[in-house]
């Protein structure tokens, strides 16, 4: 695996503080523990997925210089194809795989609130920057930046149906997509932080969405308490786990009757 100047930068990222208000244990052990990387979270078919998807949305230029399409793996044709492609400097991906990737493409080209925000800009933007009250170093690589209306965008693809703007919004709040508007917007000193959402299935639905100030100022504040926790647990060494010192009690979820 090629190194990544950006991944290999042990500055904190958006997912790596998100993670640490999960359990700082866990980010320990991912990012500061000096396991091969083969020990650590691994790379699953999803995120694999996700990576062509958005190079074909964001990038199609690099797209057709990085991946090649071949025959199944499991015959001899498709075993030759594949072995000439990546000898040949290509990803290797399934006809069904770029044929989504091509279908999402050209979804959001269609789209005409997603196709205008495409229209000018740069894609997969690294950005780097140190928190005053920490003095922790951070990163970002924006999906897109705007540099002409500051306006950063971050392209999501979902399952089917939860490109809606309720299930959108669930998603926000379960993955922290608020704290990560807040970081991005802090790194690029962007005003506008705006979400193309495209469904992965059929029929392919988009979304186009923006985050209200109460959702913006509650990721300002997740961020600000996980910096605030990293840098307690750097100047002390300690990580804590899920439940160090003690046996916890749990209630059911509030969903739950």
């Amino acid at each position: 695996m090629m190194s990544d100047p950006y991944f290999d930068h042990p500055a904190w990222s958006q997912s790596d503080l998100k993670d640490v208000l999960d359990c700082p244990k866990a980010v320990w052990e991912n990012k500061l523990s000096g396991l091969p990387i083969s020990r650590k979270r691994p790379v699953t078919p999803a995120m694999k997925e996700g990576t062509v998807l958005h190079s074909a949305i964001l990038e199609p230029a690099v797209y057709k210089t990085t991946y090649a399409v071949t025959g199944p793996r499991n015959t001899k044709a498709g075993k030759e194809q594949a072995a000439k492609a990546e000898a040949a400097g290509f990803q290797v991906i399934t006809q069904t795989l770029h044929d989504k990737a091509a279908e999402l493409a050209h979804r959001v080209k269609s789209h005409p609130l997603a196709a205008e925000l495409f229209e000018e800009g740069r894609a997969e933007v690294p950005l780097f920057d140190t928190d005053e009250a920490t003095a922790l170093q951070v990163k970002g690589k924006l999906d897109w930046l705007r540099d002409t209306d500051e306006t950063v965008v971050d392209l999501k693809t979902v399952g089917g149906g939860n490109a809606s703007p309720a299930n959108f919004a669930k998603q926000v709040a379960n993955f922290k997509y608020h704290l990560q508007a807040a970081h991005y917007l802090e790194l690029a000193k962007a005003k506008r932080f705006v979400f193309v959402v495209v469904e992965r299935e059929f029929p392919f639905q988009v979304g186009v969405y923006e985050l209200d100030d109460d959702a913006l100022a509650e990721g300002r504040y997740l961020r600000r308490q996980a910096l605030d926790l990293v840098a307690q647990c750097v100047a002390f060494n300690d990580w804590p786990g899920h439940t160090d010192d003690q046996v916890q009690t749990l209630s059911l979820p509030h969903w739950y009757s």
